[in-house]
């Protein structure tokens, strides 16, 4: 309509306004010739209004044809000058979409085929930028947000094709090297968005392929896995094209700079991807899976009751990954165990928990990030140490440790002695070993975690704390008659 509104309202040319006065002229004066009897007889008279009538429902029809031909022109024209994206260069597509926030301009640029893609990819990092600066206290610096777009691949199926190919024997050794580096940020991605596919109850395993669900979840992309992005996009994602492409790339190219303007890059897939997975993917997977008839039953109705939930609860990771992201791209602000807990927090603090929460996501990440701020500035001034195993040391000085120990939350705990070593048991666990290292402290065979008992005026008043990386907790000594 907007279209046909323009031209009736546009002025036609002066010829072809003539051709078309001309045209219902001569056949409006051919009608009337036609008609020109005695249109005193009623027969006359009924048969003149007849063809009064039909006369202007043909000038009408005429005119609608007419407008209705210079439309399809006009939407014709359009298109052949609309560039199709095989005319336009990758950053044609780029559009700044920045955020103002304590009156410092954070520059975002998006890449999107569409308005309702860029709008949405705006939204969803303007959020996250917001935390993301509370949390730096400084601008994370110039980023680009790459929507994808339905039918496109995930990056991961062609960063896997490229490590693939560049992995073999007879490839040059810069590409391996590439390959290599690409495969450590990959894994590193992989355990952002990890979750568990095991029953607790009974270990049966879920009937759901992880690569199904993998698209629907956001990447960051080091500069070499968005050139590579960047050549896929340019052969219009054709799998073979892209294959024989791969067969000639050379290191070089991998490692120009095409990018080199953002300080991050951020792949975030269209946003109906996980429509498609909960809609096709989860019911095939159960309908397939060796599940019995009530688990089938019950996964179903999960499915279809808690659906915005899951959806809330993706929409709550992708943030996550790309928070973490932003902090790690600026990695001189805070060291990776420090990054790591803040981006676990903040992906913490998106989630429904069982009911879809409202508009204060982004006060819930600032309250939630700054809480663990001030948690890695705790640790910071007592950071896990790991200890070295001693030779020489008395057995006698280790006897008042020699019990159970334990605090609600927590299973009990057992520290004993055999045949000349010491073992650390939690539960029913297998007993771990445990080697001095010191008066007080001890430290497990694999140096990951340590032990420090404080005695107390009595054993029966004796604690433990138990160490490892950012985790630490105290343990009383339990009385033996407990």
């Amino acid at each position: 309509m907007g279209v046909l509104k323009l031209l009736l309202k546009s002025e036609l040319p002066a010829s072809k306004s003539k051709g078309f006065e001309t045209c219902a002229s001569e056949s409006y004066s051919h009608t009337r010739a036609d008609f020109s009897f005695n249109l005193q007889q009623p027969e006359a008279r009924f048969a003149g209004t007849i063809a009064r009538q039909t006369f202007t429902m043909y000038r009408l029809s005429n005119r609608l044809s007419a407008c209705l031909a210079l439309a399809a022109v006009a939407i014709s024209q359009l298109s052949l000058a609309r560039p199709s994206n095989k005319d336009l260069d990758f950053e044609d597509f780029y559009e700044l979409e920045p955020i103002q926030i304590v009156g410092q301009e954070i520059p975002i640029t998006v890449f999107a085929r569409s308005g309702g893609d860029r709008s949405y990819a705006t939204r969803f990092a303007h959020k996250v930028i917001e935390v993301a600066y509370d949390t730096l206290e400084k601008s994370p610096g110039p980023g680009l947000v790459i929507m994808g777009k339905s039918g496109e691949p995930h990056p991961i199926k062609l960063l896997e094709n490229f490590m693939a190919k560049a992995k073999r024997e007879e490839a040059p050794a810069e590409l391996r090297q590439i390959a290599d580096e690409l495969e450590k940020s990959i894994g590193e991605w992989r355990e952002k968005i990890n979750f568990d596919m095991e029953n607790d109850d009974d270990g049966e395993e879920l009937p759901v392929d992880i690569n199904q669900l993998i698209d629907a979840f956001p990447m960051p992309m080091p500069p070499m896995a968005a050139q590579l992005y960047l050549v896929a996009w340019e052969l219009d994602f054709d799998p073979e094209r892209f294959d024989l492409r791969l067969a000639e790339i050379t290191a070089d190219e991998l490692r120009q700079q095409d990018f080199d303007e953002f300080r991050w890059v951020f792949y975030l897939p269209p946003k109906n991807t996980l429509n498609k997975v909960l809609k096709e993917v989860l019911p095939l997977a159960f309908e397939a899976g060796d599940l019995g008839p009530v688990k089938r039953m019950l996964a179903r109705a999960a499915i279809a009751t808690f659906k915005p939930l899951i959806k809330d609860a993706v929409e709550g990771v992708r943030k996550g990954v790309l928070y973490w992201s932003v902090l790690s791209a600026n990695e001189a602000a805070f060291n990776e165990g420090d990054i790591e807990l803040l981006a676990g927090k903040y992906m913490e603090s998106q989630m429904p928990r069982g009911k879809i929460l409202g508009s204060d996501k982004t006060e819930r990440g600032i309250e939630a990030t700054r809480i663990q701020k001030a948690e890695n500035k705790d640790y910071a001034r007592d950071p896990f140490v790991v200890l070295e195993p001693v030779e020489a040391f008395d057995p006698e000085t280790f006897t008042p440790f020699f019990g159970r120990y334990g605090d609600d939350g927590h299973r009990n705990k057992r520290f004993f002695a055999k045949d000349g070593a010491y073992f650390w048991q939690e539960g029913d666990d297998e007993p771990i070993e445990y080697l001095p290292a010191g008066d007080l402290f001890f430290v497990s065979t694999q140096k990951d975690v340590t032990l420090q008992f404080f005695p107390g005026e009595t054993p029966s008043y004796s604690q433990v704390e138990l160490r490892k990386g950012r985790f630490r907790h105290t343990f009383d000594r339990l009385f033996e008659e407990d």
